[in-house]
């Protein structure tokens, strides 16, 4: 049975108004690393409403980053939810979650084909964030650093500065 922060969560997903994350941020804030219910936020993210897309993916972004883990089930529910999304906000969102998420048994390559369009994406974040995503995925699976070097190749040469922040950033932190 889910707990009352979990419901509070739940709840907040379903009032998003598309203008504010602060009732969301707060309600993830209480639940923090002990939420549970992934398998419902990654229901509502493969609703066709890409209100419900954008809520519950910035919320399971979110989770992860405070801590909270997935089940192995639940990652590859993650993936699939992945391949679902049509918001590009969405989008965004699975591709930040991907620096949170552990070691666990996540389907890299299956996942990478899902987000390596993306990097193509008319939307700047978008794309600098897909980049960072495939970049952290080559970290887990060698098979994917030559798409990895291709792709931060035409990052760095991207007209958008974010994109070209995040070659940067990448080629830093990840020694790429």
């Amino acid at each position: 049975m889910p707990d009352a922060l979990s419901e509070v969560v739940i709840e907040r997903v379903l009032e998003f108004d598309v203008k504010t994350t602060g009732s969301l941020e707060a309600a993830c804030r209480s639940a923090g690393k002990n939420f549970t219910e992934f398998d419902r936020l990654l229901v509502l993210a493969d609703s066709e409403d890409t209100r419900l897309q954008t809520a519950a993916t910035w919320v399971v972004r979110k989770l992860l980053e405070l801590g909270a883990e997935l089940t192995s089930a639940q990652l590859e529910r993650f993936v699939e939810s992945a391949a679902a999304q049509t918001a590009w906000e969405a989008r965004l969102h699975i591709a930040q979650s991907i620096q949170f998420i552990g070691d666990e048994d996540l389907e890299v390559q299956k996942l990478a084909k899902i987000i390596q369009p993306w990097c193509n994406a008319k939307r700047p974040f978008l794309r600098a964030w897909a980049l960072d995503a495939i970049c952290r995925l080559a970290q887990r699976d060698p098979g994917l650093k030559p798409t990895a070097s291709e792709r931060l190749a035409r990052g760095a040469e991207d007209p958008a500065a974010s994109v070209r922040a995040r070659v940067r950033n990448l080629r830093k932190t990840l020694a790429l």
